[in-house]
């Protein structure tokens, strides 16, 4: 049997099943041997695909809401422009599983999201800064249609995270109070899912969801073995759970019994001394013996067994006030919050001080005007704000600006020339949902000028432009996840001149180390970098003075609250000192 097909009719029938998710695999083989071997065929599936997108805008599938989502809570992202030129150097793209045929009348807005990924495969067209060195000067690349689509992965173009949360997760940190982790023990991070997990610390509450529906809230001094998405083994401490009709059957298990939920609040709670004891709140727990050494039998509301020595029972009354419930911890996650912001507010006026402080918007402090953020640097480099909707920041008490819409930005002018430089910034990222999530871009890429972005991938992005050389990148290794959306977190990138190197930092750790006369592809080492410009730039979105390339929507989805930059290098220490202070 041929690799492609062999005549026009073949041709359009693989194009028609691919649109409606019917290929198999040897299908979809074939379908992108056709597009490799010829350039017509791949000027036909390009045309076709316009007439879907046509199709799509005049039917107005898509009801898009407030929230940037469509009618199926599918994330929704600009895709190429239809009139992208022609060229033999097709890259294949391999799908990551089975086409999915599609529901209702929402076909052809399948096959937009099919026809993205593999086109933009077959043209290799990278939304990158490596085309900066190119600009396009055509008419046709002066206007750019635009479209909207379901996100989907695309070789060397829309890249999802390869950090993703493991199939084989089961539970949520959802919060952490006071917590001292100890020295022998990993952190764990507010917002994280873990898989099946240990978990120690020596003083403090963790809130736990398991994603079966059942919740935990665990005191130190404690060990906990998460187990599955309904069991916990619990080793010593106290911990209540609340188990919800859809995770009856939750269970805490110790070295020598089995605490089954029958529906639907108990605690457990082993004492130094290895002494058990099992208090009902609410509904009814079933307690098994894992040894053989006693028959089973049944607790109910506000009944209690306490063993003494791993064998007796003692019949005890359920005491609620022994465990912190969830109004407990509500109220001193509130105390905590107050004390984590009031201590940063003092912090701050240290930032203030640092006499190499070339801009610091904290977007806390008031001004008249609200469409200025205020800066509290000695150079008074106030932004302007565009489009961006107030919002709650790291703390309720503490603003942010929101960044969703493409016309979203600050506006910034930041004049002369630098040597060293310190960029760092809390922020939110709220989607992987376009190529790049900008940070900090000036609006020239010409010399000396810096990016400062989050690729779709996951992985962050520096891109330093020297006169009349090609552009250099700085792309760590993938550092973001899917997990990673939705928490706020601190990212710094320093550029030490003197030095010649350029180093990445998440949440107050080194990610990423290059050379800057290398960069992070596999370049001959270029002339030293001597001067750092900036002039008009912009905080979450990018405005070029000319096109560079294809721009792409680089908006930032997400929020900030904070960005700072100093004219030295700060040190490994100095970048963990500001995390730890700033953070909630």
């Amino acid at each position: 049997m041929s690799s492609s097909a062999s005549t026009l009719a073949e041709f359009n029938d693989l194009v028609d099943r691919y649109c409606a998710g019917l290929l198999d695999q040897e299908s979809f083989n074939k379908l992108e041997s056709t597009l490799r071997e010829s350039s017509e065929r791949r000027r036909q599936f390009r045309d076709t695909m316009a007439t879907h997108a046509a199709l799509n805008e005049i039917a107005d599938i898509y009801e898009i809401d407030q929230s940037g989502t469509d009618l199926h809570g599918v994330s929704l992202a600009p895709v190429m422009r239809q009139d992208a030129p022609d060229t033999d150097d097709a890259t294949p793209v391999t799908p990551k599983g089975k086409i999915l045929g599609p529901g209702k009348s929402i076909w052809i807005a399948v096959g937009l999201a099919c026809a993205a990924s593999l086109v933009l495969a077959l043209f290799s067209l990278r939304f990158d800064d490596s085309e900066l060195d190119s600009p396009i000067n055509s008419p046709a690349a002066k206007s750019i249609a635009v479209r909207t689509q379901p996100v989907v992965p695309a070789a060397n173009s829309l890249l999802p995270p390869t950090r993703l949360v493991s199939n084989r997760s089961i539970a949520l940190i959802k919060s952490a109070v006071d917590v001292n982790w100890g020295a022998s023990s990993t952190p764990l991070r507010v917002g994280e899912v873990v898989p099946s997990h240990s978990v120690k610390f020596d003083s403090g509450i963790l809130e736990i969801v398991f994603l079966s529906g059942a919740m935990i809230v665990v005191e130190g001094p404690a060990k906990l073995d998460l187990v599955s998405v309904d069991k916990a083994f619990l080793h010593n401490g106290k911990v209540r759970c609340y188990v919800p009709p859809a995770a009856v059957g939750f269970s805490i298990e110790t070295l020598n019994t089995k605490y089954l939920d029958l529906g639907t609040e108990f605690g457990v709670e082993i004492k130094p001394d290895g002494k058990q004891e099992l208090h009902v709140f609410d509904g009814e727990v079933r307690v098994d013996s894992l040894n053989g050494n006693a028959s089973s039998q049944t607790v109910l509301s506000g009944e209690g067994l306490l063993q003494k020595n791993g064998r007796d029972w003692e019949k005890i009354e359920s005491n609620p006030s022994q465990f912190t419930n969830t109004i407990d911890l509500s109220r001193r996650k509130t105390t905590q919050e107050k004390e984590s912001y009031q201590a940063w507010l003092a912090y701050r006026e240290r930032i203030k001080q640092d006499p190499s402080l070339i801009v610091f918007y904290d977007f806390d402090s008031q001004v008249d005007n609200p469409q200025v953020l205020k800066d509290l640097s000695k150079n008074a480099i106030d932004g302007s704000i565009i489009g961006c909707e107030a919002s709650p920041g790291r703390w309720e008490a503490k603003p942010s600006l929101e960044f969703k819409k493409p016309s979203d930005r600050v506006r910034l002018n930041i004049p002369g020339e630098f040597g060293d430089i310190t960029m760092t910034t809390w922020l939110r990222l709220d989607g992987f949902d376009r190529f790049f999530n900008s940070i900090f871009l000036t609006d020239r890429y010409e010399d000396g000028n810096l990016h400062w972005q989050i690729k779709s991938s996951g992985e962050i992005d520096a891109g330093l432009k020297l006169l009349n050389l090609k552009r250099r990148i700085y792309v760590t290794k993938p550092a973001l996840g899917y997990e990673d959306l939705g928490r706020w977190m601190h990212l710094a990138v320093v550029v030490d001149v003197k030095s010649q190197t350029l180093t990445h930092y998440l949440d107050g750790n080194r990610v990423d180390h290059f050379d800057l006369r290398v960069g992070s592809e596999p370049n001959e080492p270029g002339p030293p970098v001597e001067k750092i410009r900036f002039g008009n730039t912009e905080l979450g979105n990018w405005s070029p003075v000319r096109l560079y390339d294809d721009s792409p929507v680089r908006n930032l989805n997400g929020r900030i609250d904070e960005f700072a930059m100093f004219s030295r290098t700060l040190s490994d220490f100095e970048i963990r000192e500001l995390f730890n202070q700033s953070r909630n």
